[in-house]
């Protein structure tokens, strides 16, 4: 996610929370698989490594630097 961020954006995201969303997104992803496995019955594969980056996409585009542009270009 974090590399599919830097490629494919030029957006800034703020330093400080990147650790954070690095840390927080495998825990999500860990607490979705223990959820499936015991109420819906259903083990995760090699689906888990693209919610993990979607996650992480997500989570670097809600804490991106907002800039205001006072000149329209």
């Amino acid at each position: 996610g974090m590399f599919t961020f830097g490629i494919f954006t030029k957006i800034e995201v703020k330093d400080k929370a990147v650790p954070y969303i690095s840390i927080l997104s495998p825990l999500i992803c860990l607490g979705v698989t223990f959820f499936c496995d015991k109420a819906l019955n259903y083990e995760f594969g090699y689906e888990l490594l693209i919610f993990n980056g979607m996650i992480t996409f997500l989570g670097l585009y809600l804490f991106r630097k907002k800039s205001i542009d006072l000149i329209p270009s």
